[in-house]
């Protein structure tokens, strides 16, 4: 999953949404599936975290620069 882009990801983890939503697997599959959308959730909410630390830390940069 580390090679994967969140763009990919998100669009993996909707995917499985709705064919959770319909309920139509047997309960391993859906076990399964259900496994694997935690797993992207998480790795989608690593990338958000560390995007917004990136962007925090350019914005200190910048308001350091221009201060001086």
């Amino acid at each position: 999953m580390k090679n994967l882009k969140y763009e990919d990801a998100i669009k993996r983890l909707e995917e499985i949404v709705v064919v959770l939503e319909k309920g139509e697997l047997p309960l391993e599959e859906t076990i399964k599936l259900y496994d694997e959308a935690t797993k992207l959730s998480g790795y989608c909410a690593a990338l958000l975290d560390n995007a917004k630390l990136k962007i925090e830390e350019l914005s200190s940069k910048k308001e350091n620069s221009c201060d001086e």
